[in-house]
């Protein structure tokens, strides 16, 4: 057993940061956040209003999409993990696409990406690859 088995979150003082430039996919993950807990949600429709948040808040996880117009989620994610925003370098990420092919879901791992969900999400999904990216083991969810 791990020190993280008994862990407990306090789903209400997370605060998660939604990128995704579908502004109907960020309204239903913020549904699907409000859902299992999680209150505290900003919100970013591209790469650069993402940095923004991140040099503006302290964010606990960060659900991305791979797919955006400007800049993909992985190459916002490269510029996280290489330490850019010094308070997000060990922010958890997962990334929440349609995206499903094998070449964007290994870049993801090497990356650094925590957890992979493929759209259409479901709040009980959400919850197990938030607590999973926070090391944490639910015995029932």
């Amino acid at each position: 057993m791990t020190e993280n088995t008994h862990k407990q979150i306090s789903w209400d003082s997370i605060t998660c940061l939604i990128v995704d430039d579908d502004k109907f996919s960020r309204t239903f993950t913020k549904t699907a956040l409000y859902q299992i807990g999680i209150k505290n949600v900003k919100e970013a429709s591209n790469t650069k209003e993402a940095t923004e948040q991140l040099n503006a808040f302290k964010i606990d996880v960060i659900l991305m999409d791979q797919q955006m117009p400007e800049q993909t989620g992985l190459t916002l994610a490269k510029s996280i993990k290489s330490g850019t925003f010094s308070g997000a370098l060990n922010t958890p990420i997962i990334m929440v696409t349609v995206d499903t092919k094998e070449k964007t879901v290994l870049e993801a791992k090497d990356v650094g990406i925590h957890e992979y969900l493929v759209k259409p999400i479901s709040p009980l999904a959400l919850k197990k690859r938030i607590c999973t990216a926070f090391g944490i083991k639910q015995e029932r969810l």
